[in-house]
């Protein structure tokens, strides 16, 4: 009877071993090549960035996950939308939600599609979500490290991420 509830108990422990979550070798690779907590608290704004940073040129900037210009992650590729981090009286509300708020819709209306797009070495988007490749969400503030490109006419920024901080 003994050796019957060691057995058990033994079976159940590897069992419970063996069925944790399995690492994903892709994330692990991005999130290797990617998230670092070494980015400079001098980033700069989405507006400064596209003011300061001449095209192709490296950059560190800080800006919130999402947008209210459509989906905030590529169901394909590493690529997502962000917007700047809100100043003044509605930086301190958590529960303030931008995307019913009208002076926060009327300011995004106005700003650039800004697209970070998250690069393997070879220059190449991962081929999966952002969301899912690195564990991002809609609301966090993130820095950025990467080279810019600012189309004028589009109104149109993308940024080539080398580096990434998750801030919140």
């Amino acid at each position: 009877m003994l050796r019957k509830i060691l057995g058990f108990t033994v079976l159940g422990v590897v069992l419970y071993v063996g069925c944790g979550p399995s690492s994903d070798p892709l994330s692990e690779k991005a999130k290797s090549l990617l998230l670092t907590e070494d980015l400079s608290p001098t980033a700069l704004t989405i507006e400064q960035a596209i003011e300061a940073a001449p095209q192709g040129q490296p950059l560190v900037m800080k800006a919130k996950i999402g947008s209210g210009k459509g989906d905030t992650f590529d169901p394909n590729q590493s690529e997502f939308l962000v917007s700047e981090i809100p100043e003044g009286e509605h930086a301190g509300d958590e529960k303030h939600d931008a995307d019913n708020c009208p002076f926060c819709r009327a300011r995004e209306a106005k700003a650039p599609t800004v697209v970070v797009r998250l690069l393997e070495k070879d220059g190449q988007p991962f081929a999966r979500p952002a969301d899912r490749l690195l564990g991002l969400k809609k609301g966090q503030h993130i820095v950025v490290k990467g080279i810019g490109s600012y189309d004028a006419e589009l109104n149109f920024f993308t940024i080539e991420a080398t580096g990434i901080k998750i801030s919140e």
